[in-house]
């Protein structure tokens, strides 16, 4: 798949597997559409590579050594708010996904895409579009789509992590306990469990509140 303008892409790779990134870095000049200007196996790597040579497209994991991915995300657009960063990576969470979204990522790739898709990804970020893969698409659309909990329900929530019964609740918020009854329904139903134990784990799935909370 050819760039627009027929020249080609100049790409930065950013992953600490130096055997992906060889690999994706042929699979992407077989292609013949792109350029790998640098490979990084770091996050202050990337971060210096982007900024001294400043490429169309950087194809980021978001687990790096030090320095985050997401962190990158946040300092390349700092410098340059025109910056097209790709996530390639394992990692789909809602949490993922959201903050990588937030964060100024134009496109979000599995490390298991296809050439192909890859090449394609590339293509429309460069262009100024934007590419997710098609589970992360899905996931996405109902990640937005799903309505925010309120503060009072964020705090019946976490309580409900910390094991307290709806009459403890009710006492720590000073509240009714029908009105905590309606807060743990309300709870429940964003979030599309049936019970407690299953509202702290799409919670912590979710990043609403932290693992192991």
């Amino acid at each position: 798949m050819n760039h627009r303008n027929g020249s080609k892409l100049r790409v930065i790779l950013a992953d600490d597997h130096a055997i992906f990134r060889h690999g994706l870095r042929a699979v992407l000049e077989l292609a013949g559409a792109n350029d790998v200007v640098a490979e990084c196996g770091d996050g202050q790597m990337a971060l210096a590579s982007y900024l001294e040579l400043r490429p169309d497209v950087l194809l980021l994991d978001l687990r790096m050594p030090r320095l985050d991915g997401l962190e990158v995300v946040r300092r390349v657009l700092q410098t340059d708010r025109a910056a097209k960063i790709v996530i390639m990576t394992t990692y789909y969470t809602d949490q993922d996904i959201g903050h990588a979204l937030r964060a100024g990522a134009k496109g979000y790739l599995l490390k298991d895409a296809a050439p192909q898709e890859v090449c394609e990804a590339i293509v429309r970020v460069a262009e100024g579009g934007m590419f997710l893969a098609q589970a992360v698409a899905v996931q996405y659309v109902q990640l937005t789509q799903r309505p925010e909990l309120s503060q009072r329900e964020l705090q019946t929530l976490r309580m409900i992590g910390q094991g307290k019964p709806n009459k403890q609740i009710a006492r720590d918020l000073s509240l009714e306990v029908t009105t905590v009854k309606g807060h743990v329904k309300s709870v429940f139903d964003k979030l599309g469990v049936r019970n407690r134990t299953e509202a702290v784990a799409e919670a912590t799935r979710r990043g609403i509140v932290p693992s192991g909370y």
